[in-house]
């Protein structure tokens, strides 16, 4: 089976990079317009691989994150912030892969990839019909301790992979937002 890499490093790498449009998926205006001036609640963003997500005003998107088909960073932190990202990887129907099997996979990878890593939740959820799974871990990053939160799922020979980064400092109102995010994917 080809190896899925976890996103930790992928993600620290990204904090550095340049806000642009991301690779892959177009933003779309989810609210109208104010009188006479234009205020943008959210884009969503609509993948041809898949998916929409929906990101609130204060996530920028960020342009050539490796390995990711969007990424968005929020604008309103320090020097280290919070960032989003969706992974979609083609799944060769030959492998006969479940989300079962990619949980265990990504189970077994966590502990040797992430430093003093840490399960602190893990649980069955629905995207739309599709069931997926949902989990929260602690770990080293390059900025000291980060909570990630993921959802992943596996539908029409793809895995579906949306990942929310919280390094230290990460507010309270930052955290909602990037869960918000997160709980907005939705498989087409």
């Amino acid at each position: 089976m080809k190896r899925v890499h976890l996103l930790a490093p992928l993600l620290l790498a990204a904090l550095s990079l340049t806000p642009a449009l991301a690779q892959g998926a177009a933003a779309t205006p989810a609210t109208p317009a104010a009188e006479g001036a234009r205020t943008v609640e959210a884009v969503t963003a609509n993948s041809s691989k898949g998916y929409s997500i929906r990101v609130p005003a204060g996530w920028i998107p960020l342009k050539n994150v490796p390995g990711a088909d969007v990424a968005f960073i929020n604008r309103d932190a320090g020097t280290v912030r919070p960032t989003v990202t969706v992974q979609v990887q083609d799944v060769d129907p030959k492998l006969k892969a479940t989300l079962a099997d990619f949980r265990d996979l990504f189970a077994s990878q966590l502990s040797k990839e992430v430093p003093k890593f840490k399960m602190l939740g893990e649980k069955t959820i629905k995207l739309g019909s599709t069931p997926a799974i949902l989990w929260t871990y602690l770990g080293d990053g390059e900025g000291g301790m980060v909570r990630w939160t993921q959802v992943f799922t596996v539908k029409n020979n793809r895995l579906f992979t949306a990942t929310l980064v919280q390094p230290s400092g990460t507010t309270p109102e930052q955290i909602e937002e990037g869960r918000a995010i997160l709980t907005s994917l939705t498989l087409k």
